[in-house]
C-alpha cells in the first residue's frame, strides 16, 4: 500500500504529553510548516505528502518536479477522500513519529480508523520511545550480546534512568535527561546537585515525566548513529550510518550528507574500530529484533559516541534510541537520490533539500 507522510517534527514533545489534543510551541509548528515537504525525500513512488491549509502547493510541486519523482503533494483541507479518489487507491499514515496528537492529524484529515493504531499501540510506542527504554535497553546490549568482550573499551553501564533524588549519585560531571525531549530540549549536565536551581529541574523531570536520565557526562569525540528498519513482525535490518554534530549538552547541530563508505571510514578514523563497528551493528540487530518485533515497525536510530578516557578512545554505544523516522536516514537517502563526491562531508541544511521554497533557510534540529 502506498504511504501518507507527514513532518510533524513536534513528536517527541506530543508524546510526553500524552494527549492527542497536543498543541506544540510555535516556533515548532512553524518549522513544521515550513518544513512540510520535507517527507518527499525518504518517500516511494506513488507515495503522498501532507501539507499544512497554507502550503504553496503548486510552488512547492513546481520545485520538486526537477527531480522527476511520482509524490503527491496534498493539502490538510482537501482531505483523504480527495486523495484516495485522485489515486484511485489507499494510502497509509506515515508520519514522522506516532503520538496520539499524530493519529488525530490523520483522523482529522479523514484517514479511517482502520488504517491507524489503536490507542493501545500507540501507548506502547510511547514506551518505548523513553529513555527509561534507552536504559533498559543498553543492560541487555552489553550483557546479553557478543559486545561482552569489548567490555573494556565500551562505555554506557553508568547510564541509569531515576526515579527520585535519593537515588542519584554524582561522583562525575553528569549529564541529565527527561524521557521525552527534542533535539536537546530536556537535556543539561551538572557537577552536582548542590544549586537549587538544578534540583528544581530534575524534581520536574520526577513531577511531570516521572523520571530522567543520568549517565556521565564524556569527553566526546564524534557523534554517530546506526540505523536500522523493523517491517511489521520481521527482523530489524540495517539501513546505514549516520554522522552528526550536537553541543555538549547534547543539542542537535547537523548531520553530515556523504557517501556510506566515506561515512564509515570516518567513524573509524575517530575511534571506533571496524571490528567493533561490525559487531555494534550485529548486536544490535539481534536485540532490536528481540525487544522491538511484533511492537513496533519503522525506522529506529541508535545514537552512540565515540570519546577520549585514560589516554585512548572508548565507545557509548546506545546513548539513545529513536523510534521515528529521523535525519540520519534522510540524509542517507538525499546522497542516494543527488549523490556526493566520494570523501565530501555537506551539512545537511533545509535549503539544501528544497524544503524552503521561498527563501528560508535551516539547520535542521530535530
Amino acid at each position: 500500500m502506498r504511504r501518507l507522510h507527514l513532518f510533524n517534527c513536534s513528536n517527541d514533545l506530543a508524546l510526553a504529553q500524552g494527549s492527542k489534543e497536543y498543541i506544540a510551541p510555535k516556533s515548532v509548528t512553524q518549522m513544521e510548516r515550513d518544513l512540510a515537504p520535507l517527507p518527499w525525500w525518504w518517500a516511494n513512488e506513488g507515495d503522498a505528502v501532507l501539507l499544512p491549509p497554507s502550503a504553496d502547493k503548486r510552488a512547492i510541486e513546481s520545485f520538486f518536479s526537477q527531480y522527476n519523482r511520482d509524490i503527491i503533494f496534498i493539502n490538510d483541507n482537501e482531505g483523504y477522500d480527495t486523495l484516495r479518489q485522485c489515486a484511485g487507491c489507499d494510502f497509509r499514515p506515515s508520519p514522522w513519529g506516532w503520538s496520539r496528537a499524530s493519529s488525530e492529524r490523520f483522523r482529522r484529515f479523514g484517514v479511517p480508523d482502520t488504517l491507524l493504531p489503536d490507542d493501545r499501540s500507540i501507548d506502547t510506542m510511547r514506551t518505548l520511545s523513553s529513555r527509561e527504554f534507552a536504559a533498559e535497553y543498553i543492560v541487555k546490549l552489553l550483557n546479553e550480546t557478543k559486545l561482552s568482550k569489548y567490555r573494556a573499551i565500551l562505555a554506557g553501564d553508568k547510564m541509569r534512568f531515576i526515579k527520585s533524588l535519593e537515588e542519584l549519585q554524582m561522583p562525575e560531571r553528569t549529564i541529565f535527561k527527561s524521557p521525552w525531549s527534542s533535539s536537546g530540549r530536556g537535556v543539561f549536565a551538572a557537577n552536582n546537585l548542590e544549586e537549587p536551581s538544578i534540583r528544581e529541574k530534575l524534581t520536574g523531570f520526577i513531577t511531570r515525566q516521572g523520571g530522567f536520565i543520568a549517565d556521565k557526562l564524556y569527553n566526546k569525540q564524534l557523534d554517530f548513529a546506526l540505523e536500522y528498519h523493523i517491517p511489521s513482525n520481521s527482523k530489524a535490518e540495517f539501513i546505514g550510518y549516520s554522522v552528526f554534530v550536537a553541543g555538549g549538552n547534547g543539542y542537535y547541530g547537523h548531520n553530515i550528507v556523504a557517501p556510506q563508505n566515506t561515512l564509515k571510514e570516518f567513524i573509524i578514523e575517530n575511534g571506533c574500530s571496524e571490528k567493533l563497528l561490525d559487531t555494534l551493528i550485529t548486536s544490535h540487530c539481534a536485540i532490536l529484533t528481540a525487544t522491538l518485533s511484533g511492537k513496533y515497525s519503522g525506522v529506529v536510530g541508535i545514537d552512540m559516541l565515540t570519546a577520549y578516557e585514560n589516554g585512548g578512545t572508548i565507545v557509548h554505544p546506545c546513548i539513545e534510541i529513536n523510534l521515528r523516522m529521523n535525519i540520519g536516514v534522510l540524509a542517507i537517502m538525499v546522497n542516494n537520490l543527488i549523490g556526493c563526491a566520494d570523501k565530501e562531508l555537506v551539512p545537511a541544511s533545509g535549503a539544501m533539500f528544497g524544503a524552503a521554497v521561498k527563501s528560508t533557510s535551516y539547520t535542521l534540529r530535530l
